[in-house]
C-alpha cells in the first residue's frame, strides 16, 4: 500500500485504498484556514499584470525588510522562500553530510531533506501525550549537529512551553548543537507563543514560518526563515534569484499586517477546536491535546484505524492518515478543523462508526 505522504491530496488516497473518490468529499486532510483566503491577498488587475510582466526582486528585499521590521530582528536575519519547504531543503544542504536529530512523529519534509543531502538522520520518538523532556536528550546532543523541533506540532497539534525551549536550546549550546524550530503553525494559537523574541540568541536557534496556512493562499508557497547573519547569508548562497515569484512578493506584503484576519480565524478556530473535541470523547476517541488548526484522533486500544480511515472516505470525509509518521504507524488520524457545518458532518459520520461497532 503505497499513500501519499502529504495531506491535500485526496483522489491519490483514495486510489493507493482502492476506494472511489467522490467529488462533494470533504478534505479534512487539509491544515490551512478553512475560512478561505484573507481578503488581503487580493490584487488590483494593474498590481496582477505588473507581478506578470515585471521580473520580481531577485531575493525578495522589500518583504524581507518588512519582515524584519514587524518582526523586530535585523534585516540580513530573515529569508523569504518559495514556502517553507524550501528552505527546510536548503537547511539540510547548509548540514550536508552532517548529523541530524529529528523529534518525531513530525513533518516528513526534515527527513525528506535530509535524506536527500546525505545527513545521518536519528529519531527521537516521543509518545502519547507527546511531551519533550531535557532528560530526552541529555546525553544524546553532543553526537549532532542539528536538531529539528517543530512546535505547535505536525501532526499532533501540541506545543512546548518557552521555558521547555529554553531549556533544549540551552542543552543543544553545550553541545554545539543548532536547533531548529518550525513555527509554521505559530499562527494558529491563540496565545502566539513563540520563541523569538524571547532572551533567546539567534546564533544558537533558526526558526521557520510558513506565510500560506493562516492566509489560505497555499498555492502560492510561501515562507520565512530566520536565524543569524552568517547562516543567512550562507542560505542565500543555495537559493536561485527569483525563487520567490512577483505575485508570492505583492501578495505577502499585503497580508503581512492583516491581524483582524488572524484574530477572527483564530478565535473561531479554538472555539471550533474545543467543541469538536468535547463531542468526540464524548463518543469514546481520544483526542490529542492541539493548540491548533488540527488533532490527531484515535481508539482508545490504539489499533490500527484503516477501518475507520476507509469507512471515513465512504461516507464522504477524506482524512490525513498517519501511516508515514514515524510513531504514530497508522493508529492515529489527523483530521483538520473546519468550518461548524462541516465539522458536524464528521460529527455525524464518526457517530455511525461508533454505533456500527
Amino acid at each position: 500500500m503505497s499513500l501519499p505522504n502529504h495531506g491535500a491530496n485526496p483522489k491519490h488516497l483514495t486510489k493507493a485504498l482502492g476506494l472511489t473518490y467522490e467529488e462533494d468529499s470533504i478534505d479534512f486532510s487539509v491544515n490551512t484556514n478553512p475560512l478561505g483566503v484573507t481578503q488581503a491577498a487580493s490584487l488590483q488587475i494593474d498590481q496582477l499584470q505588473s507581478a506578470i510582466q515585471h521580473y520580481p526582486e531577485p531575493y525578495a528585499e522589500t518583504l524581507s525588510r518588512a519582515l524584519s521590521e514587524k518582526l523586530n530582528v535585523n534585516d540580513n536575519e530573515v529569508i523569504v522562500g518559495n514556502g517553507a519547504a524550501e528552505l527546510i531543503f536548503h537547511l539540510a544542504h547548509l548540514y550536508q553530510g552532517k548529523r541530524v536529530l529529528i523529534v518525531e512523529p513530525t513533518f516528513s519534509e526534515y527527513r525528506d531533506a535530509c535524506h536527500a543531502n546525505h545527513c545521518y538522520i536519528d529519531s527521537l520518538v516521543l509518545h502519547e501525550p507527546w511531551k519533550l523532556s531535557i532528560t530526552d536528550l541529555e546525553g544524546r546532543l553532543e553526537s549532532f549537529d542539528l536538531l529539528f523541533i517543530c512546535s505547535p506540532n505536525n501532526p499532533t497539534g501540541t506545543s512546548y512551553s518557552i521555558n521547555e525551549m529554553k531549556v533544549i536550546i540551552e542543552c543543544a549550546k553545550r553541545n554545539g548543537t543548532k536547533v531548529v524550530i518550525d513555527e509554521a503553525f505559530y499562527d494558529f494559537q491563540l496565545s502566539k507563543q513563540s520563541i523569538l523574541n524571547q532572551g533567546v540568541d539567534l546564533n544558537d536557534i533558526i526558526i521557520l514560518r510558513s506565510m500560506t496556512k493562516m492566509y489560505g493562499i497555499a498555492g502560492v508557497r510561501l515562507g520565512y526563515l530566520m536565524a543569524d547573519k552568517v547562516t543567512i547569508s550562507k542560505i542565500k548562497q543555495f537559493q536561485p534569484p527569483w525563487s520567490v515569484n512577483g505575485l508570492a512578493q505583492k501578495i505577502g506584503l499585503q497580508i503581512l499586517n492583516d491581524e483582524p484576519f488572524v484574530e477572527m480565524s483564530t478565535k473561531y478556530l479554538a472555539k471550533e477546536r474545543r467543541r469538536v473535541k468535547k463531542e468526540l470523547e464524548q463518543i469514546g476517541f481520544c483526542i490529542s491535546d492541539s493548540v491548533v488548526n488540527f488533532y490527531l484522533l484515535s481508539e482508545p486500544a490504539k489499533q490500527d484505524l484503516q477501518p475507520l480511515l476507509e469507512f471515513l472516505i465512504q461516507h464522504g470525509v477524506i482524512p490525513r492518515h498517519t501511516y508515514s509518521f514515524n510513531g504514530l504507524d497508522g493508529a492515529y488520524i489527523r483530521l483538520a478543523v473546519k468550518k461548524e457545518e462541516e465539522n458536524n458532518q464528521l460529527l455525524d459520520v464518526l457517530r455511525m462508526w461508533r454505533e456500527k461497532c
